[in-house]
């Protein structure tokens, strides 16, 4: 009866958390990081549960994510495994986005892009700024602050979804993506 009753609750603990402390996560495909706690704070006035979550790359950036939000934990993603991340790749590749002359269009299309999330897609974009960048060496071409805030919020979504799971260091990353690539 009494081991019976600690089942029925460690069941309804499990029901509440889809995340346990340890887990790694991918929160708004914009990073990697680890729960490293659950646990009740007052933020805002108000007490909630919390899962926190800290980047793999930054121990000094954290993350609270309310425990109750359904919204905001169906954020927290698995981490890719190199099956998919090399789906992802190929699959950018054949969706070679191309410059957008008009800067009030090309920013609102970047900043859809970043938003949506597809990695896919945030992947192309990466691959459209650095071959824009690879052609700039022959002419200079003007860019914008926007471009450039664009160009890094793909980087780092890029870096680090593919080089935790894969087991790279960040700078090792295009090398795999360029290799995985030129096989196809």
């Amino acid at each position: 009866m009494y081991i019976e009753s600690i089942g029925v609750r460690l069941l309804k603990i499990a029901e509440k958390y889809t995340h346990n402390i340890g887990d790694t996560v991918v929160y708004r495909k914009r990073g990697t990081y680890r729960v490293t706690d659950i646990k009740e704070q007052k933020i805002a006035g108000i007490k909630k549960e919390y899962y926190i979550l800290t980047s793999v790359y930054d121990s000094n950036s954290s993350v609270y994510v309310p425990v109750d939000s359904q919204n905001l934990t169906s954020m927290m993603e698995s981490v890719l495994t190199k099956e998919e991340i090399d789906t992802i790749i190929r699959s950018s590749e054949n969706n070679r986005m191309t410059w957008i002359e008009n800067t009030a269009e090309r920013a609102e299309y970047l900043d859809e892009v970043i938003h949506s999330g597809d990695l896919s897609q945030v992947l192309s974009l990466l691959m459209m700024f650095i071959l824009r960048k690879e052609s700039s060496d022959k002419k200079p071409i003007r860019t914008f602050a926007r471009d450039e805030k664009a160009f890094a919020a793909a980087q780092k979504a890029v870096l680090e979804a593919f080089a935790y799971p894969l087991g790279l260091k960040k700078d090792e990353v295009m090398p795999y993506i360029y290799e995985t690539i030129s096989k196809k």
